[in-house]
């Protein structure tokens, strides 16, 4: 489950400010298949406003997950297409930034086993392995059978 905040500011009509909650909290709820595996519920943060100077929206929409946070900003004359655009960019970060940490953690558990890796040629004697712990029978008679 995806938290959405809105926050408007300007002159955007009533209208307008449902339309856009409908339409991006649509687009947001796309994204949950990405959000499964996450520890908690990421938070998203839409501002809109309108710039009377240049008669235009700006949209800024901002993800917090555990992956980290993501911002992602657009100026369009039209409401939708910038928010369009927006959730393009936030989701492309996304997934990159989430690629990213996934990359690591296979180098970094690759490492891990290289240190802790045993060579292949590698023998282990009963003798040694009866001081750390008592070996079950039927593994002792195994043992005793090889040689």
């Amino acid at each position: 489950m995806v938290l959405i905040s809105y926050r408007f500011n300007g002159e955007i009509s009533r209208e307008e400010r449902e339309g856009l909650k409908n339409y991006l909290g649509e687009k947001i709820k796309r994204w949950e298949k990405l959000f499964k595996k996450m520890d908690f519920p990421p938070r998203v943060n839409v501002e809109a406003e309108f710039l009377p100077r240049k008669k235009r929206y700006r949209i800024e929409i901002q993800l917090n997950s555990s992956v980290g946070k993501i911002i992602g900003a657009c100026e369009k004359q039209n409401l939708n297409e910038g928010a369009d655009e927006v959730v393009e960019d936030v989701a492309c970060q996304f997934k990159r930034q989430k690629e990213k940490i996934l990359t690591l953690r296979r180098r970094a558990g690759m490492s891990i086993k290289k240190l802790f890796s045993v060579h292949k040629s590698a023998r282990f004697r009963l003798s040694r392995i009866g001081r750390v712990r008592k070996v079950p029978g039927w593994l002792r008679n195994r043992f005793s059978e090889r040689r």
